[in-house]
């Protein structure tokens, strides 16, 4: 995701104004078939099936799913918008989502509706047998949503629904137990596995549509329309509905959409989105989906990434626009086909996925306002100033190596993943040279395609293509030694 802090220096002046898959290989994977209707008041209807694959490599006798919906309820314990941006967030006054599960049925038994988690946001789903290793079972989930009127992930406003972690999905099985992390409102609070998605959604007919995967059917009456959605290899699912205009281009093999409601020059945004799926790819390997849509809509923070889709806000247009595009369009790569746990190591993906953006600059067509020196320059800039201001406070520099709800506030949370991190990438490819960074990047994307990466998975890549000990630098980085202070 690309927060809201498009502008690094003036961010940083608003900032201390405040402050004085597994493997591609694999035979069977988990499958979801949904099938949803959403309702002109926007309540959706809906059905999951899915067929969840144990590739553990332990028996388990219970799924847990993530209800990211429940953050949005009325009284939860974590609001996924934080408190500083609620009165942008919800311009009609405060509005709730209600996620009500109807049933839950397990290889076509019905078991009990078990409702926990630390913010009640997660469905436990007893199995009543043990599932083995390799072993497939179909759980069939049931239930409503009533949608909140917000500029967020999941919500509508009065042009355009957002329908993102709107359904029940699989938790990750990690070092002896399901990661249950709640929604928080700090970064991209999500982790999960890539699977198979089959999908039939019916919207009003007013409405034009993007989705993670391909349309592979559309029947319309005068009342509703009827998609048919199939996508492979992806980390999840989402869809953005509006009133919209739709113009499209290729990249290489690629369509690329751009859908806008509000954009005197809509081919500018198409061609940052048509440029970066090319620069990527030639940069870290192709773009494995058949299309990808950019959509702007409302959304409180700059942008957000999912599988084949990412959504703009439409407070941007223009250069800021067209950054937030590139950062996006980047985690197409990082989060999507290479995932990581964004709750425990949001760097991962957060600062890979700013670098590209200044890398983008370097290599892309002539036009573009931004350059990497000057966005390097502004990153160093604004960095520096930071860490003045906080060890002037007598509250040193932090470190990047903390889950996001360990953040003070967002402030920090942006300067130490996006601002740092793209820095310490910098100084990566300044200590092994352009050529065998991006190698390594090769090899980390092609090593790690629908998998889930760790630190240690980027900093081995690195390593095996320069065949140097890097181990130290990320760590100094990591870890909080690097202080990039002025000389006054």
């Amino acid at each position: 995701m690309r927060k809201k802090f498009i502008s690094i220096v003036s961010a940083c002046a608003l900032a201390l104004s405040v402050c004085a898959c597994s493997s591609s290989e694999k035979t069977d994977v988990t499958k979801y078939t949904i099938e949803a209707v959403l309702s002109e008041d926007n309540v959706l209807t809906a059905s999951v099936v899915c067929d969840y694959v144990n590739n553990t490599d332990v028996p388990l006798k219970e799924l847990q799913f993530h209800l990211y919906p429940n953050a949005f309820r009325k009284d939860s314990k974590f609001d996924p918008v934080p408190a500083s941006k609620a009165a942008e967030a919800y311009p009609n006054g405060k509005s709730y989502a209600e996620m009500d599960i109807k049933s839950v049925n397990v290889g076509g038994k019905s078991v009990d509706v078990n409702v926990t988690g630390e913010d009640e946001n997660i469905l436990s789903v007893a199995l009543g047998r043990t599932l083995e290793p390799t072993e497939k079972i179909s759980v069939d989930i049931d239930y409503t949503l009533k949608l909140p009127n917000v500029k967020h992930r999941l919500g509508y406003t009065d042009k355009s629904v957002n329908l993102a972690n709107f359904y029940p999905i699989a938790c990750v099985y990690r070092d002896g137990a399901f990661v249950t992390d709640p929604y928080y409102s700090t970064g991209d609070p999500f982790f999960s596995e890539c699977a198979k998605y089959s999908v039939k959604l019916t919207a009003p007919s007013a409405y034009e549509c993007a989705f993670t995967g391909e349309v592979v059917s559309k029947t319309a009456d005068e009342t509703q329309t009827v998609y048919e959605i199939k996508a492979e290899h992806v980390r999840d699912f989402a869809a953005v509905l509006g009133k919209y205009q739709k113009i499209s281009g290729l990249s290489g093999n690629t369509i690329v959409n751009y859908l806008y409601y509000s954009d005197e020059h809509p081919e500018a945004a198409l061609q940052a989105a048509i440029d970066s799926i090319k620069v990527f790819g030639d940069l870290f390997g192709a773009y494995p989906y058949k299309e990808y849509s950019v959509v702007q809509t409302g959304f409180i923070q700059g942008g957000m990434e999912y599988p084949c889709l990412s959504m703009i806000s439409d407070l941007y247009l223009g250069d800021a626009q067209t950054d937030i595009i590139v950062h996006e369009t980047a985690h197409q790569w990082w989060y999507g086909v290479v995932g990581n746990d964004e709750v425990k190591y949001s760097w991962l993906d957060e600062a890979l996925a700013e670098y590209s953006t200044m890398m983008f600059y370097d290599e892309a067509p002539e036009g573009y306002k931004y350059t990497f020196d000057a966005k390097r320059a502004d990153a160093l800039g604004a960095y520096i100033l930071y860490c003045e201001t906080y060890k002037n406070n007598g509250m040193g520099v932090t470190t990047m190596t903390r889950a996001i709800n360990e953040y003070e506030n967002e402030t920090e949370y942006s300067y130490m993943i996006y601002v740092k991190g793209a820095l310490m990438l910098d100084d990566i490819r300044n200590t092994v040279g352009s050529d065998k960074f991006v190698s390594g990047l090769k090899r980390y994307y092609s090593e790690n395609k629908y998998k889930i990466a760790e630190p240690q998975n980027l900093i081995g890549a690195m390593e095996k293509t320069s065949k140097r000990s890097l181990n130290p630098l990320f760590d100094s980085w990591l870890n909080g030694n690097v202080k990039l202070y002025s000389s006054n």
